[in-house]
């Protein structure tokens, strides 16, 4: 019986574990069990065998019917994912194909109609067409129009034409707006000028934004205004010649506040113009200029410049810029011309004070003066003569003093060297040299005349002749020109006061050890002939010497540096003739001093040396001025007697 037991569970294992589905092994059993209850089979063997095999195998069936019903869920599951996928695919295929995106900025195009190139200083028209492609209608439309920089108002030359906003109502679906805009517009010949649209609105049913930009760039095909310039394309280094400047409008309205502006090369220096600059020495201004007219320049100077060197002036001209009237906003035409350099047959290179070009000195300051000659020529130089002139308010003729031979005629004003008096300037073989020096003082501010500049301008001229081939003699010549400017001549000075002046002092006098004495400090500024830029006044407060924070300036910004032990006084600009033809320029500030026993009997300083720098705007120069320091001697002071200043134990 056991053994039979044993059969049944094995049988029963080998079914659960078999490779076959178990479904299979159990429905066959099934029809089994079937057959033996139909036919009313009574076996008492056979009942017990349906029972035990029955429960295992209705278990096992159980089993293989959730897993296939899992399975079946899944692939439910996949095909309602892939249908939605492909009603998905189909969908976006007609939205992107079919055009039913309703509010997209793609569907929203910006056309521009107009010229393509465009005559400076003429006005020219655009057509804005914006076209509604998408299935709603825009709202709340906005067009802003940007212009390149220059434009102008047509009919109104002065007025600036920078941006312009439209507002449209709406634009349907399917319909287009069309605005037109016009302007003048002005830039350089076959310059590329761009005109900015941004576009803003919003759709039906949303609150939503929306922006689309587009840029239309076109040329300017003729410049509003034409240049040209007259002049010798050769010349030699250093010799005088004229640039003559023309311009005409080519604008069909006026042209207001045009400025024309000359670039010099390196090297240049300007004798005269006509007429004279309106800022600094190359710079012109004309207020107005109507259709056709024209301004002529005439520039007189003369170039310093190697043998076959070329000098390029570069000429512009444009509207002037509201922030400075001196700098060009915008450029309306611009040439370059250009110049050879040729080198001279006899070579001339002054030098003053050891340096070559304008000189800036000071007046009473003695200067020395040396000039070189070189023969540039193939052939010998025979009875050469240098003349130096001299002209200008600051040249005194009593000063001048001529070296090797040199003979100053002071009917003319000149120094003169010549083969007589000079033997080397007999005969000079090719590529020789010479060299003759003088010197010379210019006049104190004090001595100039009322009418005359501080400056002194030389004149080197130099000629000789020489032989040519067919035995005739041939004479050549060279010109060269110097300035002697004088800087301005600025003084500072210092004074310590008591009883004078806005700040009430305090403490004993004669000052006393160990005890606080207030005094008021005066600095004084004078000025001669050229305005000064940047004036800053500094000077340093010993370790015993405190600023009361009291101070009062004619003009500028004064304080002090608790970091460096500073007092400054920021000045800014100091006029011509300050402290002579009017009243010097002033700082007052007070400060407190509590002096030492080491200090017994002396006057101790209250504020150290005084330095002035500043800018001479008429020479480019920096300048400089010192002041003594500041003791607690107030001698200037009404009420100081003698021994008031020295500190008393």
């Amino acid at each position: 019986m056991e053994e039979i037991d044993k059969n049944k569970l094995d049988r029963l294992e080998h079914k659960l574990y078999a490779r076959k589905s178990p479904q299979n092994s159990f429905d066959k059993r099934g029809e089994f069990d079937e057959e033996v209850f139909d036919n009313n089979t009574s076996s008492v063997g056979l009942e017990w065998k349906d029972e035990k095999e029955g429960g295992f195998d209705n278990l096992a069936s159980r089993m293989a019917k959730i897993t296939q019903s899992k399975s079946n869920f899944i692939k439910k599951f996949f095909w309602v994912a892939a249908s939605l996928f492909v009603v998905s695919l189909v969908v976006a295929g007609l939205v992107f194909f079919g055009g039913m995106n309703f509010i997209s900025s793609e569907n929203v195009d910006i056309k521009i109609v107009g010229q393509s190139s465009i005559g400076g200083g003429q006005e020219a028209s655009f057509d804005i067409v914006i076209m509604n492609q998408n299935t709603t209608s825009l709202e709340s439309v906005s067009l802003l129009v940007e212009y390149p920089l220059g434009t102008k108002v047509p009919n109104n030359l002065s007025e600036d034409l920078a941006r312009e906003r439209f507002n449209i109502e709406s634009i349907k679906s399917g319909e287009s707006y069309t605005k037109t805009i016009s302007g003048v517009f002005f830039g350089e010949k076959e310059s590329i000028k761009k005109i900015k649209l941004s576009l803003e609105y919003r759709v039906e049913n949303s609150s939503a934004t929306f922006f689309k930009e587009k840029d239309y760039e076109f040329s300017i095909s003729s410049a509003p205004i034409i240049i040209s310039a007259t002049y010798s394309k050769e010349i030699n280094s250093s010799q005088d010649f004229s640039f003559d400047i023309e311009i005409a409008s080519n604008s069909s309205d006026n042209i207001e506040n045009l400025l024309l502006k000359v670039e010099y090369p390196f090297g240049f220096i300007l004798n005269s113009s006509s007429p004279k600059p309106f800022a600094g020495d190359n710079i012109w201004r004309f207020d107005s200029l109507s259709s056709g007219d024209k301004r002529k320049i005439s520039v007189n100077g003369s170039i310093i410049g190697q043998d076959n060197e070329e000098k390029v002036f570069r000429i512009s001209s444009g509207t002037a810029s509201e922030e400075d009237d001196r700098s060009i906003a915008v450029l309306l035409s611009e040439i370059v011309e250009s110049v050879l350099i040729k080198k001279p047959f006899i070579g001339i290179n002054t030098s003053i004070a050891g340096s070559n070009g304008d000189y800036v000195g000071r007046g009473g300051s003695q200067i020395e003066g040396l000039i070189y000659l070189q023969n540039n020529l193939p052939d010998r130089l025979f009875n050469t003569q240098i003349e130096v002139s001299f002209s200008g308010g600051a040249f005194d003729e009593l000063s001048v003093s001529p070296r090797q031979g040199g003979f100053f005629r002071s009917i003319d004003d000149t120094i003169i060297w010549e083969s007589r008096s000079t033997p080397d300037l007999s005969e000079i073989e090719p590529g020789d040299t010479r060299d003759f020096s003088f010197a010379l003082t210019p006049l104190t501010y004090n001595s100039l005349p009322k009418s005359g500049r501080p400056e002194i301008i030389m004149t080197i001229k130099a000629k000789g002749e020489r032989v040519l081939e067919s035995g005739s003699v041939d004479t050549v010549s060279s010109v060269e020109s110097r300035k002697i400017s004088l800087v301005s001549d600025v003084g500072l000075s210092a004074k310590t006061l008591r009883s004078l002046g806005s700040f009430e002092n305090s403490g004993p006098i004669p000052p006393r050890a160990n005890s606080k004495t207030t005094y008021t400090v005066v600095w004084s500024i004078t000025n001669s002939f050229n305005q000064i830029g940047g004036v800053e006044v500094r000077a340093s407060l010993p370790s015993y010497v405190r600023w009361t924070d009291l101070a009062e300036v004619d003009g500028g910004e004064f304080g002090f540096n608790p970091t460096t032990g500073e007092v400054v006084w920021s000045v800014g600009s100091v006029l011509p003739n300050t402290g002579i033809s009017s009243s010097p320029k002033e700082a007052r500030f007070q400060v407190e001093i509590v002096p030492s026993t080491s200090q017994t009997n002396t006057a101790p300083i209250i504020v150290g040396e005084a330095t002035l720098i500043g800018l001479d705007k008429s020479t480019g120069s920096k300048v400089r001025a010192v002041a003594p320091p500041a003791t607690t001697n107030f001698s200037l002071d009404p009420i100081y007697k003698s021994g008031d200043d020295k500190v008393v134990p």
